[in-house]
C-alpha cells in the first residue's frame, strides 16, 4: 500500500512540477528581456523550453558550442561532449543523422533530443518538479529508487518516461535503458487498460518475464494523459496460497476418512470446518452444520438432544468448554454421555485464535481394556493355580513371571520378577543342573535359529519330571515343568503288564499248537482204526458194535475239526497263513459243503434253498479257505435250525463284492450280541439242536478278512438269523469265468 500511495502521489506531483517547471521558465525569459535582449539565441531556446514544458534545454550551435538554459543535468551535458552510454549514443546520431530520441534520466526525469530550426537541441522534462520546495520530491525519488517492486510513469501512447531500478532490474535491461523495455506484454496492458479510466485502478495481471511466467498486481493512476504505475510480483504469494489450497483440501478430505471426529471453530467461534465422522457423531442435520453456526449453539443443540454430559450448571460447563478461545493453551475432557458412550475431547487452541476438537470415542477401548484386565487377572489366577511349573524369561535373560508350581517343582527358591536366569540356576540341586543349562543355552544364546528342547529328570527320591522349553513370538523363553511320576508309573506297569500279555499269549499260542500236534497224532489212530472196524472185510459187527464205532468216527472227526480250527487260528495270529487266490465258484463250493453236512441236514429234516445270481456265482479266491467258510455258516445254521425247518442260501453282487448269505429260521441273534458271536469260543447258549466250542464264526471272520471282505449279521423280519459275507471280486471288479461244476 506504501508503494501504491507512493505511486498515487508521485503522478499527482508531476502535473504540478511541469506548471512549476513553465512558470521558472517565463519568468527566465522576463529577466532576459529586462536585460535589454541580450543573448537572443539564448532567449529563443528558452522560448522553446518554455513551449514544450521543459525544464532545461542545451542546444549545439554550428561552432560546436553549447547553449544552455533552464536545469540541464551533469549527464547530459557528459553525453553531448563526450558521446558516451546509450544517451550519448543517441545525441550522436540526432548530430549525425537528424533522428529524434527519448531517454529517461536518473530520478523523475527525461530528455528528448530533435531538430529545432536546424540545430541539434535537448528538452529536459522534471515531472517531480513542483514539489521540490516542499521535499516531496526527493523523499519520493529515494522511495521509489529503494522500493523491490517496478515503477514506472508512461504517456497515452505507451511510451514509457520513467522508470526505477527495480523496473530496470525486472526486465532484465540497464538501469539507464530500462525506460525503454516493457514489463508487461500486449494482453496484460490491454487487462490494465481496460479498467482505468481517469483516476485510480487495481489489477491483477500475468505476463512473461525473463521466459517466466510471473503475476502482478499492478496499482496504476491515470490523468491528464499519463500513467503512473506501480507492480507487486506476487507469483510467489500465489503460489503459496495455491499450495495452501490445495493442502487445506487434502487436509479436509483426509480428515473426511478418518473415523475420529474432528471440528474446527474459527476466531468468531463458529464452525468452519467438520469432517463426516463429526456429523455421524453428534447426528446433527447437514443443513445445521452448512449455517457455520457458533459452537455455543452446537452445545444448545446437543443438549437439547441429551447427547452431552449431565451436569448441574450447564452454563458453567459451558463457560469452561469455551475457554480454548481465551487461552493459549490446549486442554483435554472426558464426556460421559447418557447412552453409555464416552468421548476423549481434546482443544486444541489456534494461532489465529480459533479452536480444534478432536472427538475420540474411546467406549469401546474402555470396554476392552475392562475385558483385557479382566482377562489378564482369571489367567494370572489359572497359572497360579496349574499343577504345571511355568516361567517365562525375556530376551535380555530376566524373569518375568512365574507360577508357585515352577519354584515347587524345581526346587528352587523363589526368585523375584527380573532376577536373571543364570544366577536362578546357580541355585538349583546338582542332579538338575542339565535342565538348567539347556535352558540358560536357550534363554542367553546367539543362535540365528530359536529351537525348542524337552527332556526328562528322574531324581534320586523316585520323582519324575519332563521339562520342555519353548521360544516365543517376542524372543522370550516359556519354561514348564510338570511332575509325571504318577504318569510314568502307570506306564511301566502297562508296559509290564504288557510284556506279561505278549509272552502269556506267546506261550499259549504255542502250547496250542503242541497240544494239537500231539493231539492229532492219536487221533488219526482212532479214526483209523474206527473206519478199519466198520469194513466188511474186518468181519462182521453187531448192530450195538456198528453203533458204538460209528459214535467214536463221529465224534473223533468232530474233535479233529476243532483242532484244525485251532491250528487255523493260531496260524492266522502268527501272520504266517497265505491264501492261494483263484477263481472260485460259488456254486460248487455251497453243493461241497451241503455232501459234508448231509447226514445232519437229513437227520434234522432240513429244507436247503440255494438262489444264486448269475452275476455272483464267482470271485478270486481261496477255494479251500472258501469252503471252511461256509461250512461253518451252514454247520451254524444247521446246528440252530429246529426239525423241519428251512436254511436259505443266497449269493448276489454287491458293487465290488459278492455278497453270500446264510439264513435260517431258528431262534435268532439278540441285536446286543451281533458282533459278539464272532468272537473266539463264544457260544449263543441258544436251543439248537447242537452245540459248539465257539470256534466256527470266529473262523469264519478271519477268513473273510484275510481276503479282504467283512461278515457281518443281517437284520431280519420274523424267526432266524442271516450271516452275510462280503468277498471282494477280482482286482479289475470283474467276476473271472470259471467253468460250471456242475
Amino acid at each position: 500500500m506504501l508503494a501504491a500511495w507512493a505511486v498515487t502521489a508521485a503522478v499527482s506531483a508531476v502535473a504540478a512540477g511541469v506548471v512549476a517547471r513553465a512558470g521558472q521558465c517565463v519568468r527566465e525569459r522576463r529577466r532576459a528581456e529586462a536585460r535589454a535582449m541580450a543573448a537572443e539565441t539564448e532567449a529563443a531556446l528558452a522560448a522553446l523550453a518554455l513551449e514544450r514544458g521543459a525544464v532545461g534545454a542545451l542546444r549545439v550551435m554550428g561552432d560546436g558550442t553549447l547553449l544552455a538554459c533552464g536545469e540541464v543535468p551533469e549527464e547530459v551535458r557528459r553525453a553531448v561532449t563526450a558521446g558516451d552510454g546509450v544517451l550519448g549514443r543517441a545525441v550522436r546520431t540526432l548530430l549525425d543523422e537528424g533522428i529524434p530520441f527519448r531517454h529517461a534520466l536518473t530520478g523523475a526525469s527525461a530528455v528528448a533530443g530533435s531538430l529545432e530550426g536546424g540545430h541539434p537541441t535537448l528538452l529536459v522534462s522534471r515531472w517531480l518538479a513542483g514539489a521540490a520546495d516542499s521535499g516531496l520530491t526527493g523523499r519520493l525519488e529515494a522511495l521509489l529508487a529503494r522500493a523491490p517492486h517496478p515503477a514506472w510513469i508512461a504517456t497515452d501512447a505507451g511510451e514509457r518516461v520513467w522508470a526505477n531500478p527495480a523496473y530496470s532490474r525486472m526486465v532484465g535491461g540497464a538501469e539507464e535503458a530500462a525506460a525503454g523495455e516493457a514489463l508487461l506484454d500486449a494482453n496484460a496492458e490491454g487487462q490494465l487498460s481496460a479498467t482505468l479510466a481517469d483516476g485510480l485502478a487495481r489489477e491483477r495481471v500475468s505476463t512473461v518475464v525473463a521466459g517466466e511466467r510471473r503475476l502482478f498486481d499492478v496499482t496504476a493512476d491515470k490523468r491528464d494523459g499519463t500513467l503512473a504505475a506501480l507492480a507487486v510480483d506476487v507469483t510467489e504469494a500465489n503460489q503459496a496460497l495455491v499450495a495452501q489450497t490445495r493442502a487445506l483440501e487434502s487436509h479436509a478430505a483426509t480428515f473426511d476418512r478418518l473415523a475420529t471426529a474432528v471440528a474446527i471453530y474459527g476466531p468468531d467461534q463458529r464452525l468452519t470446518f467438520h469432517n463426516a465422522a463429526f456429523q455421524t457423531l453428534w447426528g446433527l442435520p447437514a443443513a445445521f452444520l452448512e449455517q457455520a453456526p457458533p459452537e455455543e449453539r452446537v452445545l444448545d443443540r446437543l443438549r437439547a438432544d441429551r447427547r452431552l454430559p449431565e451436569t448441574a450448571d450447564f452454563k458453567a460447563w459451558k463457560r469452561d468448554q469455551l475457554k480454548g478461545y481465551e487461552t493459549r493453551e490446549g486442554f483435554e475432557r472426558w464426556w460421559h454421555l447418557p447412552d453409555g458412550q464416552t468421548l476423549r475431547v481434546i482443544a486444541n487452541p489456534g494461532s489465529d485464535g480459533g479452536v480444534t476438537y478432536i472427538y475420540e470415542n474411546v467406549t469401546e477401548q474402555l470396554a476392552l481394556e475392562r475385558r483385557y484386565n479382566a482377562l489378564s487377572r482369571v489367567q494370572a489366577e489359572t497359572i497360579d493355580n496349574l499343577g504345571e511349573g511355568i516361567a517365562s524369561f525375556g530376551p535380555d535373560g530376566l524373569l518375568r513371571l512365574a507360577n508357585p508350581a515352577f519354584w515347587s517343582l524345581t526346587g528352587v527358591p523363589a526368585a523375584e520378577v527380573g532376577d536373571h536366569v543364570r544366577a536362578i540356576a546357580d541355585l538349583a540341586s546338582d542332579e538338575d543342573r542339565p535342565a538348567w543349562a539347556a535352558l540358560v543355552e536357550r534363554v542367553t544364546g546367539l543362535t540365528d535359529h530359536r529351537t525348542a528342547a524337552k527332556g526328562r529328570l528322574e531324581r534320586r527320591d523316585g520323582r519324575v519330571l519332563d521339562y520342555a522349553f519353548s521360544p516365543l513370538p517376542d524372543g522370550s523363553t516359556l519354561a514348564t515343568f510338570a511332575d509325571v511320576t504318577d504318569s510314568v508309573n502307570v506306564a511301566r506297569a502297562l508296559v509290564e503288564r504288557n510284556n506279561a500279555l505278549v509272552e502269556a499269549d506267546r506261550l499259549k499260542n504255542a502250547f496250542i499248537e503242541h497240544v494239537s500236534y500231539e493231539l492229532r497224532s492219536p487221533l488219526n489212530t482212532i479214526i483209523g482204526f474206527t473206519q478199519l472196524l466198520t469194513r466188511a472185510e474186518t468181519g462182521d459187527l453187531t448192530d450195538r458194535q456198528r453203533e458204538y464205532a460209528n459214535y467214536i468216527s463221529t465224534s473223533s472227526e468232530a474233535l479233529l475239526v476243532i483242532i484244525d480250527g485251532i491250528l487255523d487260528l493260531a496260524t492266522i495270529d502268527a501272520g504266517i497263513m497265505e491264501l492261494a487266490i483263484a477263481p472260485v465258484d460259488v456254486r460248487a463250493a455251497v453243493r461241497q459243503v451241503l455232501d459234508g453236512l448231509k447226514d445232519r441236514v437229513a437227520e434234522a429234516a432240513l429244507d436247503i434253498r440255494i438262489e444264486i445270481d448269475d452275476d455272483a456265482r464267482t470271485f478270486e479266491g481261496d477255494a479251500q479257505r472258501v469252503r471252511q467258510i461256509l461250512f461253518n455258516l451252514l454247520s451254524n445254521a444247521v446246528s440252530h435250525s429246529p426239525p423241519g425247518g428251512c436254511i436259505t442260501i443266497a449269493a448276489r453282487r454287491d458293487r465290488g463284492f459278492v455278497a453270500v448269505s446264510v439264513r435260517d429260521r431258528g431262534p435268532g441273534i439278540a441285536e446286543e450280541k451281533a458282533e459278539a458271536v464272532f468272537e473266539r469260543f463264544h457260544t449263543t447258549g441258544a436251543g439248537g439242536r447242537r452245540g459248539g466250542v465257539g470256534l466256527g464264526l470266529a473262523l469264519v471272520k478271519s477268513f473273510v478278512e484275510l481276503h479282504g471282505g467283512t461278515v457281518s449279521v443281517a437284520p431280519v423280519e420274523g424267526p432266524g438269523a442271516e450271516l452275510v459275507v462280503r468277498f471282494p471280486l477280482s482286482a479289475s471288479g470283474e467276476a473271472p469265468a470259471v467253468k460250471d461244476a456242475a
